[in-house]
C-alpha cells in the first residue's frame, strides 16, 4: 500500500515498513520528531538526539506516525525510568528522559508555538520555572479497578496496568492503595470502576467512585508545591498598581481569586466558574461583599461583563483554551493588564493570535510583555505557562 506524496514530491514511507530515524526534538503530545524523505515523523517514547528504528503505523498527507522498535544509538538524555511500569502505563510519557532535558524541551516548545502563531510579536521570554519536586508531587489521581486489578490504563488502551506504587504521586495517597483495593473488592462489581483519590484542603486523603452523576471534585492544581510559585508569580506580575476590578475567569474554587482579593483590598473581585462544586466551595470562603462568584461559562458571562480600562483580568482556562469571542471582548475592553495562565501551548498561542488580530481591527493597543513556562507536570509532556498582556503605552 503506497502513500500519497507530500507537496515537496517526496514519497511517504510505506505503511508497516521499518525506517531508521534521527530524533531531532520532542513535540506537543510527547512524541519524538524526525524527518524522512521530506515527511515529518512522530515517534512516541523516543528521546532527543538519538537514532532509532521505527515501524510506520499511520501515513497522512503531511506527517507520519511510527512506533519505536529499537533504539540504535541512545540519546545522551535517555535514562532508566524511575517507575517500573513507565514504558506501558499511559500516565507518564517522558520518564525515560532526564528532568533537565524535559524542562529544556518544554521551554523550547512553548516559545516555538507562540512564535509560530504570532509572527513578529516581541516579548520577554523568561527561563522555565522548575518544580520543587520532580516525583511525589501529584495530590490527585484517578485510578481504575476491574477484575481485582488496580492501576491506570495502559498507553493507548483500556487494559489496566496493575500498580502498587506511583512515583509521581504523593506518599499520602500511595500509602492508601491497599486500603482502597480492599474497599473496591468488597463492592464485588464486574464493571470497570473509576475512582478519584485526592488530598483534601483540610489534609486527609479522600477517595470515591466517579460516575455519570458525580464526576469527581472538579479541577484543581495537582502540584501544590509548584502552584505556590505560580500564584506568587501571578501576584508579582500584577504589580503594585491599583485596580478598580479584578476578574478571575475560569476561577475554579478560587486558587487565584482569594490571593488577589487579599493583595488588592480596595478592588471589586469577581470569579466566574462553570463547575457548581467549585463555585459552592469558593462561596463558602467568601467574607463580606467585595468578592462575588458567578456560576456561568465564561463566554456567556463575557457577553454582559463590564470590564473597564482600570481593571485586571486573569484567565486560567482548561486545555481547550478560551474562545475567539472572549479574546475579542478582552481586546475591545482594553483592561489595564491581562494575566493568562495556560496548560496547553497551542491553545494559548491561538488565543493570543485572536487577541492581537482583534486588537488591530479595533484599533486598541495592547502588547505581550512577558511569558514564562512552569514545570507543573514533571515526567509528562504537559506544561503550564503564564503570559502577561498590558496596554502599550
Amino acid at each position: 500500500m503506497s502513500a500519497k506524496s507530500n507537496k515537496g514530491g517526496a514519497q511517504a514511507p510505506l505503511l508497516g515498513s521499518k525506517i531508521r530515524l534521527n530524533i531531532e526534538k520532542l513535540a506537543i503530545g510527547g512524541a519524538g520528531v524526525a524527518r524522512h524523505e521530506g515527511m515529518v515523523v512522530f515517534v512516541p517514547q523516543a528521546a532527543p538526539n538519538e537514532e532509532v528504528l521505527a515501524e510506520v503505523t499511520l501515513v497522512k498527507k503531511n506527517f507520519v506516525e511510527a512506533k519505536l522498535v529499537e533504539v540504535l544509538k541512545p540519546s545522551p538524555f535517555r535514562r532508566e525510568p524511575p517507575c517500573l511500569v513507565a514504558n506501558v502505563c499511559g500516565g507518564c510519557n517522558w520518564q525515560h528522559i532526564t528532568e533537565d532535558e524535559q524542562r529544556r524541551q518544554k521551554e523550547k516548545l512553548v516559545l516555538e508555538t507562540i512564535q509560530k502563531f504570532n509572527r513578529g510579536v516581541e516579548f520577554e521570554y523568561l527561563p522555565i520555572q522548575e518544580s520543587p519536586r520532580v516525583l511525589r508531587y501529584r495530590n490527585r489521581i484517578q485510578p481504575k479497578f476491574k477484575h481485582n486489578r488496580f492501576g491506570f490504563f495502559a498507553r493507548n488502551s483500556h487494559d489496566i496496568v496493575e500498580i502498587n506504587d506511583c512515583p509521581i504521586t504523593e506518599s499520602a495517597l500511595t500509602d492508601k492503595f491497599g486500603e482502597v483495593k480492599e474497599w473496591l473488592k468488597e463492592k464485588n462489581s464486574k464493571d470497570l470502576q473509576r475512582l478519584e483519590m485526592y488530598i483534601s484542603e483540610e489534609g486527609p486523603v479522600r477517595y470515591g467512585l466517579i460516575n455519570e452523576d458525580d464526576d469527581g471534585i472538579g479541577f484543581s492544581q495537582v502540584n501544590r508545591f509548584q502552584n505556590e510559585d505560580l500564584v506568587h508569580t501571578a501576584l508579582s506580575w500584577a504589580g503594585e498598581e491599583k485596580y478598580e476590578q479584578v476578574f478571575d475567569l475560569y476561577a475554579g474554587s478560587g486558587n487565584f481569586t482569594f490571593p488577589f482579593a487579599q493583595k488588592y483590598p480596595e478592588a471589586q473581585i469577581t470569579g466566574v466558574e462553570l463547575n457548581p462544586k467549585l463555585v459552592e466551595r469558593a462561596k463558602s470562603r467568601i467574607q463580606g461583599q467585595r468578592v462575588k462568584y458567578f456560576l456561568s461559562d465564561v463566554e456567556t458571562y463575557m457577553r454582559r461583563a463590564s470590564i473597564g480600562k482600570q481593571d485586571l483580568v486573569l484567565l486560567d482556562p482548561p486545555r481547550a483554551g478560551a474562545s475567539e469571542l472572549i479574546m475579542r471582548t478582552l481586546a475591545a475592553a482594553q483592561p489595564k493588564k491581562i494575566i493568562y495562565i495556560s496548560c496547553h501551548p497551542v491553545s494559548l498561542a491561538r488565543d493570543l493570535n485572536w487577541f492581537f488580530a482583534w486588537s488591530q481591527k479595533l484599533g486598541t493597543r495592547m502588547k505581550l510583555t512577558r511569558v514564562q513556562a512552569f514545570e507543573m507536570f514533571p515526567q509528562t509532556d504537559h506544561v503550564e505557562t503564564i503570559a502577561e498582556l498590558r496596554v502599550d503605552s
